[in-house]
């Protein structure tokens, strides 16, 4: 509907991590949904996928309006939402799903330019 190309990337043909899937599906679908909200018509979210020593990262990139450096602090909070109709338990359920992965999730934004999300994945040991 807004014309928002989705581009994924990635430095390997092949990644694993140990998961489950459902709710790492649950984490991309909404940090996707919000780059969407985040955006005005037209333009490309990234989803760039490396292997960066021990760890898999994935960053998801929007061009959308950014979040403000004071209000970064609050992303992940309960009941924080820069939305009108939203609950402010979405990006909080992320950030748990991937703390019970043993991963990580940074945020870093730009008001004008546009928000990345980073999410780190240990990368399993080989048995």
């Amino acid at each position: 509907m807004k014309c928002i190309e989705i581009i994924i990337t990635s430095t390997n043909t092949e990644i694993d991590i140990n998961c489950e899937s459902t709710k790492i599906k649950q984490v991309f679908i909404n940090l996707i949904k919000n780059a969407i909200d985040a955006m005005e018509n037209n333009g490309e979210i990234r989803i760039i996928i490396d292997k960066v020593s021990d760890h898999i990262q994935v960053r998801v990139i929007d061009q959308g309006a950014g979040i403000p450096q004071e209000l970064l602090m609050k992303i992940g909070e309960p009941f924080y939402t820069t939305k009108e109709k939203g609950t402010g338990l979405g990006l909080m359920v992320c950030y748990q799903i991937i703390e019970k992965h043993e991963g990580t999730i940074h945020v870093d934004s730009k008001v004008g330019v546009g928000t990345t999300f980073t999410i780190t994945f240990p990368i399993p040991k080989a048995t």
